[in-house]
């Protein structure tokens, strides 16, 4: 597999924008069993988010005195504090949905894409797609706006591709494998 270069001017710092996190699920259209894919970019109105891959590392020494350390997994998660609620937000809605109707086995049917946009070019943006994954919400409520804090805990079934645009209308193109 070849490693692409990134897409910035040497020596130039990627900015926080260019790495951008996309939750997607499915709602019913209202006929029979037919259901239309949502998407919304997380992140707005968040200052600091940053995804975090928990690693399992075990460490041991031989009777050499040799360390060894191995990273058995990861577990990968993403944590917006404040995600305020605001007008327009679909997965606004959907949480708050799923939160008052104490819904909570709805929490692990998103997919999420992680887009590395400083990496590919124009119309071929680097991106993964993480399938069923969970968003859970940790409280509601605020000083003077209402908040409502989110974690993603990405699911590691990753799918690599690209995304022709770094909008939420996308379309993702799966790598081909040989």
């Amino acid at each position: 597999m070849a490693v692409n270069q990134f897409n910035l001017p040497e020596h130039r710092r990627a900015e926080r924008k260019l790495l951008i996190t996309v939750a997607e699920w499915k709602e019913p259209t209202g006929t029979g069993t037919a259901t239309t894919t949502v998407r919304e970019i997380l992140g707005r109105r968040t200052e600091d988010s940053s995804i975090e891959y928990n690693p399992d590392v075990a460490t041991s020494t031989d009777i050499l005195g040799i360390n060894y350390t191995d990273v058995n997994k990861t577990q990968p998660s993403q944590t917006f504090d404040p995600y305020l609620i605001l007008g327009g937000s679909k997965l606004g809605a959907k949480l708050n949905d799923i939160r008052r109707r104490n819904a909570i086995a709805e929490l692990d049917q998103f997919d999420m894409y992680i887009i590395t946009a400083y990496v590919g070019s124009t119309g071929l943006y680097e991106a993964e797609k993480h399938t069923g994954c969970t968003i859970q919400y940790t409280s509601l409520g605020g000083d003077s706006n209402v908040n409502m804090p989110i974690t993603v805990n990405f699911s590691n079934k990753i799918t690599n591709g690209t995304v022709d645009k770094l909008t939420d209308d996308f379309v993702f193109t799966p790598d081909v494998t040989v």
